[in-house]
């Protein structure tokens, strides 16, 4: 088969994945039977958090955030009082908290807005390997005002309630998840005047065979594409592909196997936000470094836009989750629909 010039491109620069560092702060509920009270980080900086036996643990509380907790007892050899907070059994010293009433609880949709600055001519001329100044700037400003993985705000009370098993998701869970995934996807395309991406039932049973693929094999984002369990799921659906030209990829390292909705789809949003935007930090902390904005070749595909007669095309999408040694990876799969109508490519996959 002969390779476009899209293939090749894709397959080469979809291996660069980042995981998401973990932190207490990006947000950590406990179940809503178990609040006690809230507390309000006080300190000008991050606080330290502590394991139960009073031996610092590597998280960290965001300074002026709010967070409930559970119990409320001294801990360590030196007796220092300490509330429990989050879902990974942190503990904050009294000492950097102040004890607050609860605040009335505020839901937001989230959304992806491209700035001023990030068009199809620039993102091309990234994708190319030459960022233009002016575009490292936008997406610089992508990362800062597209802010729910960073906000406090969740989008549901359900969302929040929502404990989900990250090797168990059910159906109504991942199809919650796509159509959140592709709503982001969709509206950023939509600033750059593109047609909308189509979710397919086709495309989500080839994302979660390849997701199964990864499970079994346990393969992570940490590991790259697992290709051969790429290519073994393609073909089992009909797709006549040799190399990966379906996935795009993001991650992040979670301790436990569960975590709330809302948690998830922050962790969804940031990955989708640093594949757009050639982020390549870990965290959300070093937006403001220019250093960390690398690669658009996620964005090329997410816009298709490489700079081929393929250009302003659109794509079937599913989405799905593999978790093996307490990394997430995140399966954005997408099959453009020139390699749908392909009858070399196009064996027996029905979108």
């Amino acid at each position: 088969m002969k390779k476009s010039k899209f293939m090749v491109v894709l397959v080469n620069i979809i291996l660069l994945v980042t995981i998401p560092a973990l932190t207490v702060g990006e947000a950590e509920p406990v179940s809503a039977a178990s609040i006690k009270g809230y507390v309000k980080v006080k300190t000008k900086g991050k606080a330290q958090l502590y394991q139960g036996s009073g031996k610092r643990s590597r998280f960290y509380a965001v300074a002026k955030r709010q967070y409930s907790y559970s119990r409320k007892k001294k801990i360590g050899q030196k007796k220092r009082t300490a509330y429990k907070i989050g879902n990974n059994s942190q503990w904050i010293l009294a000492k950097d908290v102040k004890v607050v009433k609860k605040q009335p609880v505020k839901y937001a949709q989230a959304t992806m807005k491209l700035p001023r600055g990030y068009n199809k001519t620039d993102l091309l001329q990234a994708y190319q390997g030459k960022p233009s100044k002016a575009f490292v700037n936008a997406s610089m400003q992508g990362m800062k005002v597209n802010n729910f993985s960073r906000g406090k705000l969740a989008e549901s009370k359900q969302d929040n309630q929502t404990v989900v098993n990250l090797a168990n998701l059910t159906t109504e869970q991942l199809s919650a998840l796509t159509t959140f995934a592709l709503r982001l996807i969709n509206e950023a395309r939509s600033d750059l005047g593109l047609r909308a991406w189509v979710e397919s039932s086709g495309t989500q049973k080839l994302a979660a065979d390849i997701a199964t693929e990864y499970a079994q094999n346990k393969m992570t984002i940490k590991d790259g594409h697992y290709v051969a369990g790429i290519v073994r799921a393609c073909q089992a659906n009909g797709l006549k592909l040799d190399d990966n030209y379906v996935e795009d990829m993001a991650g992040f390292y979670n301790q436990q196997q569960t975590m709330t909705m809302t948690e998830l789809k922050k962790s969804v949003y940031f990955g989708l936000k640093q594949m757009i935007f050639g982020y390549s930090g870990s965290s959300e902390s070093e937006q403001s470094d220019r250093s960390y904005y690398q690669e658009w070749g996620h964005a090329g595909d997410l816009f298709n836009t490489q700079g081929t007669l393929h250009d302003g095309d659109y794509n079937y999408f599913g989405f799905n989750i593999s978790t093996t040694n307490n990394i997430c990876s995140l399966h954005f799969i997408s099959v453009p629909t020139y390699i749908g109508k392909n009858k070399q490519n196009n064996v027996d996959f029905k979108p």
